[in-house]
Parts: C-alpha cells; structure tokens; sequence
C-alpha cells in the first residue's frame, strides 16, 4: 500500500474521526470544566467556567419549576394515594384494627396493658364523679316528694274514708320522710352502686370489638368500610394539597441543586447521563468518519 494511497484513503476518514471525537469530548467535557473562571491578565478566558457552573442557578430555578408544575403535581400524589394498591391495605389494617377487642387495641395505644388499666381506672372514676354530680343537680327526692304528694294525695281524695283519716299534713311528712330517707340512700350508697356500674360496663365494652359496639348502634361492617374509604381519600386530597402549599417544591429543589457543589452536581448528572455522553462523543467520531469517506470521493 503506497503513501498515496493511505493520505488519500485511509488518512482522511481517520483523521474526520478523530477530529469528531475529540470536538464532541471537548464540548461534552465543557459542561462542567472549568469549575470557576480563569483569568490571564485580568481577563476572563471565554467559555469559562463551564456551561453547568455558570447556569447553575438558572439550572437549579428552572428543575425546580419543572418538578413543581410538571413531574410532582398534587394531582399526581393524590392519583397514586388512592390507587387500590395502596388504599386497601390500610383500609383493611383499619378494618382489622376495629375487629380487635377495644382493651387489646387501647393496650397498644396507651403503652402497655398497665397504661391500659390505668386509663380505665381514671375512666370509671370520672365517669362515676360525672353520674353523681348530675344525680345530685337532678333533685331527684325533692321531684319525688313532690310528684309522690300529688299521687297520694289524688288516691285520698278519691276515697272519702282516707280523706277524714288521711290529712294533707300527713301526706306531707309522709313523703318528706321518703326524700329524707333517699337523700340518705344516694349519699351512703349511690357513689359504691354507681362506681360498681360503670366499672362493670367498661371493662365489658373492652373485652368487646369497635365493630360490634358500631353493629349494636346500627351500623354494618359494609357502612363502617365505605365510611373508612370516603374518610382516608378526602384526607389524602386535604393532606396533598395542605403539604405541596407549605413545602413549595420549587424552592426546595431549588435550594438543593444551589447548595451542591459542581463536583456533586456533575457526578449527578454523568451518574444519570454517563453513557448517553459517551454516546454523542462516539457519535461525532463516527460523524467525523464518514466526513472524511465523503471527501475522498469530492
């Protein structure tokens, strides 16, 4: 093979490939080098710094933006919330949690059956001081003394033996000794009656589930999951859109990409873009190549 021959054949197309690689890897590598300026006698070198560093901001401004109004949308969020995937699993924990007994789940909520106990306790004795102070304002033997005298005093006056034994003086003291006698009774022992009531009642609601205390009110296993579903997808959207107005996705993605630096930034971008860099730095090669074919033949 002659000299004549390579520098026509064989050296323009290697050269055409040459050239394109390099071009493409010097204008690939311009995106991040030079990190900073350079100056020679107080000028600045053009090109410098690289187009990355020098349009970071605007960079960082224009991701957040697109994150913002483009790839996390609270339309989006929402969608994938209430994908079916996602709700029923938990609409079915909640459905479980509900089917449990109230004194296992109240257990678990409060810290340990101890705590559990502990809140029952307190429950029982508030309850008990709730029922005896509205006891107390009801003035249940002044309603009786009163609604007791009307009754019997109705009973003697329909018969006329009673009336000249019976007077309105003795019906008097007749039912405020009553009063007396059930003021004594809800002081000595309504506290202990009472006490012994609610604590009975709410140690029996816990050893029963959230679900059968919903069925005794009137409402079905079907009702409380729809009600469950309603409540968690309206939550989800209120939840969305409460969360994107305060967070601002914009500034946050924006202030993250000012906050790195242009070492971080580029191992980012080559970690996502590496071979498709590599791929246009090939291509120009290849580009160069066949340039150079197209010349021999011009």
């Amino acid at each position: 093979m002659t000299v004549a021959v390579i520098s026509k054949y064989i050296l323009p197309p290697l050269v055409g490939a040459v050239i394109g690689y390099f071009t493409n890897l010097i204008a690939v590598k311009m995106l991040f080098f030079p990190h900073e300026e350079k100056h020679i006698f107080g000028w600045r070198v053009p090109f410098t710094p690289g187009a990355i560093p020098k349009g970071k901001e605007r960079l960082a401004k224009a991701a957040g933006e697109i994150v913002e109004k483009d790839l996390i949308t609270k339309e989006d969020i929402s969608d994938r919330m209430l994908t079916e995937e996602v709700e029923k699993p938990l609409i079915d924990r909640a459905m479980a949690v509900l089917g449990e007994k109230i004194k296992n789940t109240g257990a678990v909520l409060a810290g340990g059956p101890e705590k559990y106990d502990e809140l029952e306790t307190n429950l029982t004795e508030l309850l008990n001081t709730k029922i005896n102070e509205a006891i107390k304002s009801m003035d249940i033997s002044g309603t009786i003394k009163k609604e007791g005298y009307i009754m019997l005093k109705k009973h003697v006056d329909e018969s006329r033996m009673l009336t000249w034994v019976v007077s309105d003086k003795l019906l008097a003291k007749i039912m405020n000794t009553v009063a007396l006698k059930i003021d004594e009774f809800i002081d000595s022992k309504g506290s202990v009656m009472i006490q012994d009531i609610t604590s009975s009642r709410i140690h029996d609601l816990g050893d029963r589930t959230a679900l059968h205390v919903l069925e005794q009110a009137g409402y079905s296993e079907e009702f409380v999951r729809r009600q469950l579903i309603a409540a968690y997808r309206e939550s989800v959207v209120n939840a969305v859109n409460s969360a994107l107005r305060r967070i601002d996705v914009a500034s946050v993605v924006e202030n993250k990409i000012n906050s790195m630096s242009v070492e971080e930034l580029e191992k980012g971008v080559l970690k996502v873009m590496e071979t498709e860099l590599k791929m246009i730095v090939s291509l120009g090669a290849l580009i160069g190549l066949l340039i150079g074919c197209i010349n021999i033949f011009i």
